[in-house]
């Protein structure tokens, strides 16, 4: 069989427990991730001073993390053994749901990554002349930026299939929730009143619900 890109929905083709195909919703959320990653790339730079400057190690561990994510995702584009095991059946309509997570979730958290702008930080950590953003996606949920970014991996958990994919979606969820906890804790400290009124009038990470 040679080597070949499909554009369906449909069953990717193993040989060797290698996949050699690659399905449409597979191309589409590789393309958002590479946006997403073009533009905190473009933004690295373009924040405040922290109060308290990160460390190198801090941001080296950073980076390999979204490595990991990203390799545990699309592990099945490599092999199917071990962790790669495909347990999430690519039928269309999941494949669908996938794609829609996806492709909406990381176009929420790249909007609203932009508007935060300068204000924002790798790490939970105050900004000299710290803002506090709540247009866009800020009107309704306090963490945009997580809310797409786990709509993003849980979407393209869906269309991979793999286990891998569900544990690395599960493990980063909880880190997030922790990290949103403190950031939560730290805008508080800042803001006072002006962010205890902005938190009872949105959401804290899914719209309408939480």
């Amino acid at each position: 069989m040679k080597n070949s890109c499909t554009f369906t929905f449909n069953k990717p083709t193993l040989k060797n427990n290698v996949n050699i195909q690659i399905s449409f919703p597979a191309y589409a959320t590789l393309a958002c991730w590479f946006l997403f990653s073009v533009t905190w790339l473009w933004q690295s730079n373009k924040t405040k001073e922290n109060v308290n400057p990160r460390t190198t190690s801090q941001k080296i561990s950073a980076f390999m993390g979204f490595v990991i994510v990203f390799l545990a995702l699309y592990l099945p584009l490599f092999t199917t053994k071990g962790l790669g095991k495909i347990v999430i059946p690519p039928y269309n309509a999941i494949q669908l749901a996938g794609l829609i997570l996806a492709v909406s979730g990381i176009t929420v958290s790249i909007w609203s990554r932009l508007l935060l702008g300068w204000n924002w930080s790798g790490g939970v950590s105050a900004k000299k002349e710290h803002e506090l953003i709540v247009a866009g996606p800020y009107r309704i949920v306090r963490h945009p930026i997580y809310t797409g970014f786990i709509s993003g991996l849980i979407g393209t958990c869906l269309i991979m299939g793999s286990l891998s994919g569900i544990i690395i979606t599960v493990l980063y969820t909880m880190g997030l929730f922790k990290k949103i906890s403190k950031e939560e804790k730290l805008l508080v400290d800042l803001f006072g009143n002006s962010y205890t009124d902005y938190q009872k009038r949105t959401y804290k990470l899914i719209p309408f619900l939480w």
